[in-house]
């Protein structure tokens, strides 16, 4: 089963904050509530639930390495109904779709975005009050833990003020500012680092033997260093993808394409994909202005073709709030939210082209 293996089986460059982890809870002052922050796509998800696995079970051996062809077949499938441990409870949103769910119905819960109080209250704190199954402790992950809504935040509280024994929760969260003041000041916080470029490139490609090397740190670097998005970029033909929308970008900074045409284009194949496109790209231009000229960031170079004058041309000021609005519509998509994707995509991009070509010559 390919979701087990993301219990007992870790990315290389997880191994470190799995050791620190490790450390607190072999002295005996392992806190019950733990905030597991840091970039999505790194496998925070991996690191819980490896971390779950040794507080259920008192004696484990120390988890293999998780190749990337495996973590990626294991990460899509994460979702899927299985056999986990008894003591642990896994909540995330759109959890809770069972056998007699109608089609329709289950369509709706996995395109749920949010962690409503009903879903925490009975999938988190229930059978967090009932006695251990094995004996051992009893854990619950919260995956996606700043998509709670407030009331679900709320009744949550309690349970993290005043834990059964042997009781852990771990929160998981790629936004941990979205979490309210509250939750974050019941938790550890503890802040899991992307890879360096090098670990997360080699461990890329040895996933197959088509892909180049090259075009993995391409995908690297649009996916902002995570290995997981670079691997979900993959799974899309972002390559090909990737020079359409540079082409595209190029053309409406000339006036020779009209943003409305592209937005519409992006609604219809996949707006949150050509916005964390437009977003890794904005920071590669913010990086590549910031960083000095005799010393390229190696994180971000791509060759001669790196960027298109048009992103060049950018003041900072420019690129730096083109990326807040980018960042915002593709949250507020994420979170599943009212908004006009059609409206907003188009004034996005209008936005960009104004911008471009203000700064013409």
């Amino acid at each position: 089963m390919s979701t087990r293996s993301l219990s007992i089986k870790i990315c290389p460059w997880l191994l470190e904050p799995l050791g620190q982890l490790e450390q607190v809870r072999l002295t005996g002052r392992f806190a019950h509530g733990w905030l597991l922050s840091g970039p999505k796509g790194i496998g925070k998800i991996n690191l819980a639930l490896v971390l779950a696995h040794r507080l259920l079970n008192a004696q484990t051996d120390s988890p293999q390495e998780l190749g990337p062809e495996e973590g990626a077949r294991a990460m899509e499938e994460r979702h899927e109904q299985a056999d986990h441990h008894p003591d642990l409870h896994w909540v995330f949103p759109g959890a809770g779709e069972n056998e007699t769910d109608s089609p329709a119905r289950k369509s709706v819960k996995r395109k749920r975005r949010t962690l409503g109080v009903d879903q925490i209250r009975d999938s988190l704190i229930k059978p967090l009050e009932l006695t251990s199954l094995k004996g051992v402790a009893k854990v619950a992950i919260l995956e996606h833990a700043d998509a709670m809504t407030a009331p679900a935040a709320n009744a949550l509280l309690k349970t993290l003020e005043e834990p059964t024994a042997q009781t852990y929760l771990l929160l998981v969260s790629h936004q941990p500012g979205k979490l309210p003041a509250t939750i974050r000041s019941r938790c550890q916080s503890f802040s899991i680092p992307r890879p360096p470029m090098l670990e997360a490139l080699n461990w890329l490609s040895r996933s197959d033997t088509v892909t180049s090397k090259s075009d993995w740190r391409q995908l690297l670097v649009l996916a902002g260093g995570s290995p997981f998005q670079a691997m979900i970029f993959h799974s899309s033909k972002y390559i090909s993808k990737n020079k359409i929308l540079d082409d595209q970008f190029n053309l409406i900074s000339k006036g020779e394409l009209d943003p409305q045409t592209v937005a519409d284009q992006w609604v219809k194949d996949d707006l949150e994909l050509a916005l964390s496109w437009l977003s890794a790209r904005l920071r590669e231009s913010i990086q590549a202005q910031m960083a000095p000229a005799e010393s390229p960031n190696p994180t971000t170079a791509q060759g001669p073709d790196r960027l298109h004058n048009a992103w060049q041309g950018l003041p900072s000021r420019a690129l730096f709030h083109q990326l807040q609005s980018t960042e915002v519509l593709l949250q507020q998509l994420e979170l599943g939210k009212g908004v006009n994707a059609d409206l907003a995509a188009r004034a996005l991009l209008l936005g960009l082209q104004r911008e471009m070509r203000a700064c013409e010559p």
